[in-house]
């Protein structure tokens, strides 16, 4: 029997432990930064956000946004304006939450751009009894307008469910055509909408959490495949995000200050804010940039410039 937990992620309760932050562990960071001065968060201010008090609905503005060079970007999307700003819809379950958070952080406040949070956690593509997302989806689409949608989903799908009468155990051929299909869906009606698709790849996810890498990556095919198959969709992977130079996962990163910085939480699933949301983010709004030739630009303080675009003030050049 499986239930959402405070972190967001369906999880199955007979061999999955609810998220539940350990009072030993938060005494011991809260001692850490207290002796370090806050060392390993640059934004000592910055506020934390509250899985279960998600907005529905947020309008923000960018903090700046460098103009593209003509007035359409390379996919024929319109320079973003008093008059008609760009709507980019924010979609999927708790981690797409998190990417959520980040884009906002990043983003900030110019009525030029519209950003719409709306995912929402523990839900997925496989249970669609529970959430179903295609439906919601379509819905949202007619009300929102969105020209960009951004989706980062798929944290409870390492699962088996019903089709129709028909039970579909997990990572078998019949999975990967039900879910490949389920995806196939959910790409095809946001293009059929008008908007571009940047569907993000899940992270890597600690040894001994209660997600499998191995589950992550046969989900993430799955995406990167129907991705290819879509016009108008974008695959953005995440996995190098989180690694360490030894390629495995990491709780912890060195900002370009040479501070170490938490990026993920504790429970090796989830992605901590601020600095792990502003990075997955950053890698999004490159993507962005790359495909719409559309600069939203960090500002100098943010956690990542070197992930701005190179029209953007302050940039950091990481290719020579």
């Amino acid at each position: 029997m499986s239930s959402p937990n405070r972190g967001g992620i369906f999880i199955n309760q007979s061999r999955m432990p609810v998220r539940r932050r350990s009072p030993f562990l938060a005494l011991l960071a809260l001692g850490i930064a207290l002796l370090t001065g806050f060392g390993l968060y640059v934004h000592q201010n910055e506020k934390t956000h509250d899985r279960s008090q998600k907005p529905r609905v947020v309008h923000i503005r960018s903090k700046k946004v460098a103009q593209p060079r003509s007035k359409h970007t390379a996919s024929g999307l319109a320079e973003p304006s008093a008059r008609r700003p760009l709507t980019i819809l924010s979609v999927g379950d708790s981690l797409g939450e998190d990417l959520g958070y980040g884009l906002q952080d990043i983003i900030g406040s110019e009525p030029h751009i519209h950003l719409i949070l709306d995912a929402v956690g523990s839900t997925g593509l496989a249970n669609v009894a529970y959430y179903n997302w295609p439906k919601t989806l379509a819905l949202e689409l007619k009300q929102t307008h969105p020209q960009i949608m951004v989706i980062l989903i798929g944290g409870n799908d390492a699962v088996g469910f019903d089709q129709g009468n028909q039970p579909v155990p997990f990572g078998t051929a019949l999975w990967h055509h039900y879910y490949s299909l389920r995806v196939a869906k959910m790409m095809s009606e946001a293009v059929r909408a008008g908007c571009h698709v940047f569907w993000v790849g899940l992270p890597i996810m600690a040894k001994d959490s209660v997600l499998s890498n191995h589950a992550m990556q046969e989900l993430n095919r799955v995406y990167r495949t129907e991705a290819k198959s879509h016009p108008g969709v974008t695959y953005i992977s995440s996995w190098k995000l989180f690694q360490n130079t030894s390629g495995h996962f990491t709780e912890y990163l060195k900002n370009p200050s040479g501070l170490n910085t938490i990026v993920r939480d504790s429970d090796g699933v989830h992605i901590a804010p601020p600095a792990g949301q502003e990075l997955v983010a950053s890698a999004v709004l490159a993507a962005i940039d790359r495909v719409e030739d559309l600069h939203i630009c960090a500002e100098p303080g943010d956690y990542w410039p070197e992930f701005n675009p190179k029209g953007c003030p302050m940039a950091i050049n990481s290719g020579s």
